[in-house]
């Protein structure tokens, strides 16, 4: 692939196949291809890079949108459920590391690290020349029980954060974050609430509360973290202001839970007019 000469925005971490419970049909997935997606109809020259074997005939095409497959001999396959509105899931594969081994950096505004299930080290980010970064640690935190059931361990402080601004994730994993021991790096942590918005912490021990928009309607929660990662890490490069950042981030959400899958996921134009339409009542 030949890369373009320099990108808004790349995301890193791998594009999945999801299965639902008695479906055999799967849903393109991954932190990646959420954000990827949003991030092109927000207008922005967006790369992913992924291990993945899916035909480019089951990914979106989008002008704005480059996906670069680094390894191609498999996919990271999810089986999903729902038990009262809390999602369960089992792995049925994954893929090897993403190594990227680059003859030269990939120029990027903004760099979103985005692991699904240890694909990736968080040095991978030597291969890019960025200004901001954001790391959605999911990936980093989940490991198999015997019954190949999706679990929950601490993030291992091994990894090198180093030049991570942000970090945004759910209120699932913040007990496995070590947030005293990340802000010696990072300068904002954000954590998602569901339908009771997201807190943005600038100290391990000091955070603020931000309302969530209300949804038409509740069909998918499956992405709403995405959207809203992508949206905080843009709109802080772009205003500096964390708190219209995460305003913007949690508006974007509530699109995303109100279709299935990727077909959630905004335009820009819908996010700002149900901001304008808040604003104004």
């Amino acid at each position: 692939m030949i890369f373009r000469n320099s990108y808004d925005v790349v995301i890193v971490g791998n594009i999945t196949k999801d299965f639902f419970e008695y479906n055999s049909t799967f849903n393109v997935g991954g932190s990646s291809i959420y954000a990827g997606i949003g991030s092109a109809m927000m207008g922005l020259k967006t790369l992913i890079i992924s291990n993945h074997s899916i035909s480019e005939l089951d990914l979106p095409n989008h002008d704005q949108l480059d996906i670069y497959c680094v390894n191609s001999e498999s996919n990271t396959e999810f089986v999903w459920n729902y038990e009262k509105k809390i999602r369960k899931g089992i792995i049925k594969n994954y893929t090897k590391k993403i190594n990227l081994n680059l003859t030269s950096k990939i120029k990027t505004k903004m760099l979103m690290i985005a692991p699904i299930f240890n694909e990736l080290d968080l040095n991978v980010r030597n291969n890019f020349d960025y200004e901001i970064s954001l790391l959605s640690p999911q990936g980093l935190t989940r490991h198999l029980n015997k019954k190949s059931e999706i679990c929950l361990k601490k993030i291992s402080l091994n990894e090198n954060f180093h030049d991570i601004d942000l970090i945004s994730y759910s209120e699932e994993e913040d007990d496995y974050m070590d947030k005293k021991y990340l802000f010696n790096y990072v300068k904002y942590i954000a954590v998602t609430l569901s339908e009771r918005g997201a807190k943005i912490y600038s100290d391990y021990n000091k955070s603020a509360k931000f309302n969530s928009y209300t949804p038409n309607r509740v069909l998918d929660p499956t992405g709403a973290g995405d959207i809203f990662a992508l949206y905080l890490l843009v709109y802080y490069y772009k205003t500096k202001s964390i708190e219209f950042a995460v305003n913007i981030a949690n508006c974007a959400a509530s699109f995303v839970v109100e279709n299935l899958g990727i077909n959630g996921i905004p335009s820009i134009e819908y996010v700002t007019n149900r901001l304008n339409i808040i604003k104004h009542e």
